[in-house]
């Protein structure tokens, strides 16, 4: 079972805690290991331990730790949760998992545990076993206000008769206005992507609409402050000098709008041998913002730190390659960063067709605020507007290899368009891109689904389908 701190130990766990904020990382290592070896099942000190751990990059370490702290505590359902969900943020899918399993083994079962091992199912790719995960919550009486899981449901697999009991699910929570706008709006947008795999696009486009303005009175987006963050990225000073290249470490930056093709993208290119693939990093807005509040922007050392931090949480202590896929679209914000701390990095900018790019967007529930432009036609085009003006002055102003990847090209033409990619990225063509590995990374983004389904023609002109009922298509 979890122990609890003797008075020694509480005070030699504030030493650990003092240590690491001033620095001292191996110094508090080595206290919290040592608090470890004698109690193995010490949550405060672990929990230290595996952050302290993760914020080093050592994301392997940090989770077998945790998973050392679960296993310890038996396994009950609240402290799985805890280290599932820990083991999950450091991209350890298959250890989470795995965890979520000897817990269930054991009958230490709650709604909110089914919830995360659907979750974690979802971005590995089991769609059966993320289902029945998810029908299990919902038959433990899972809060639909805490947990999404109708919308998740509906992800998990392609429906073919308008007769699946999911649909009367999804339209009874949908129209329930005891239930909070995020819960209803997520379940329609779950419900819509029913109707879309039914080819009934007229209830389709019916419900994105309702599930769109409940999205947008939940989560409301502001034109005016787009336009001011946008004009005071324009405006700003370039760095004055970027930091010595290191050929050894190589970023690749996927950006472009949401729902281009990046998680395709990063999906095919990480299938060669020398390439890994870390999904959405949240590092380069977290630098960016913190070079900012600093002002620092024109420090060479703070600078060299930043780089390394940033090296650091990519490389985690896997086996290391030389190329690193980034696939936030939303690096396009900071594109004089990425030359200023890593010249040798590649930019992939991908492009799609801008009807299918905001279908796509407007038929997404996204569920971080600066999506907030998605839930309304005139805010997408403002959105789509600045990203063009963004980087088109970057390509004037910076020094940095962008390559322009059409969507349209990856689905008519993939084997030729990633040659293409190769030769940019520079990766050696010993290995061939096509090669399939036996356990495939898991995918984070909200294209999760759509990325593990065969490349169709059929996902080209999408936009066709909806033009009768969402006229608004016309403008792109």
């Amino acid at each position: 079972m979890t122990t609890t701190l003797r008075h020694d130990e509480t005070e030699r766990l504030r030493a650990a805690q003092a240590l690491w904020q001033q620095g001292q990382v191996e110094p508090a290592r080595a206290v919290l290991n040592d608090i470890l070896a004698r109690q193995p099942g010490h949550a405060e000190a672990a929990t230290l331990l595996a952050e302290l751990l993760q914020g080093q990059g050592q994301f392997d370490a940090a989770s077998n730790v945790m998973a050392s702290l679960c296993r310890h505590s038996d396994r009950d359902a609240a402290t799985t949760f805890r280290c599932a969900q820990f083991v999950q943020q450091c991209q350890r899918q298959r250890l989470a998992a795995a965890l979520c399993e000897e817990a269930f083994a054991r009958g230490n079962k709650s709604a909110e545990l089914h919830v995360l091992a659907g979750n974690i199912a979802k971005e590995l790719g089991e769609f059966d076993s993320a289902r029945n995960h998810f029908l299990a919550a919902l038959e433990a009486g899972v809060d639909l206000n805490a947990w999404f899981v109708l919308g998740a449901l509906a992800t998990t697999q392609r429906y073919d008769t308008s007769a699946h009991p999911d649909l009367g699910r999804f339209i009874a929570h949908f129209h329930d206005t005891t239930y909070s706008l995020h819960s209803r709006a997520t379940t329609g947008f779950g419900l819509a992507k029913a109707y879309d795999d039914l080819g009934d696009y007229a209830n389709a486009a019916q419900t994105l609409r309702e599930a769109n303005r409940l999205s947008q009175q939940a989560q409301p987006w502001s034109r005016a402050s787009w336009a001011q963050w946008l004009g005071t990225r324009m405006q700003s000073r370039l760095f004055d000098q970027p930091l010595q290249p290191a050929p050894d470490f190589v970023p690749i930056f996927i950006v472009g709008l949401p729902r281009s093709g990046t998680t395709l993208a990063a999906t095919q290119l990480a299938r060669h041998p020398d390439v890994c693939d870390r999904g959405e990093m949240p590092m380069l807005n977290y630098i960016a913002n913190s070079l900012q509040m600093g002002n620092h922007h024109h420090d060479a050392g703070v600078l060299r730190e930043a780089a390394e931090l940033y090296r650091k949480l990519a490389v985690q202590d896997d086996p290391r390659v030389r190329w690193y896929i980034d696939q936030d679209p939303n690096n396009f914000r900071y594109l004089d960063l990425i030359a200023a701390l890593f010249p040798q990095a590649r930019i992939i900018h991908c492009q799609r067709g801008r009807r299918d790019t905001a279908l796509s967007i407007w038929s997404q529930s996204f569920a971080q605020a600066h999506y907030g432009f998605a839930n309304d036609f005139d805010d997408i085009a403002d959105f789509f507007s600045g990203h063009d003006q963004l980087m088109q002055h970057w390509q004037q102003r910076i020094r940095l290899p962008i390559h322009r990847l059409d969507y349209e090209d990856m689905v008519s033409d993939q084997q030729s368009t990633l040659e293409k990619l190769r030769l940019f990225v520079g990766l050696p063509a010993a290995a061939a891109s096509d090669e399939t590995t036996s356990s495939p990374a898991a995918i984070t983004s909200a294209s999760m689904w759509q990325a593990r389904q065969p490349i169709y023609q059929s996902s080209v002109g999408r936009w066709e389908h909806y033009l009768p009922y969402v006229p608004e298509l016309r403008r792109f």
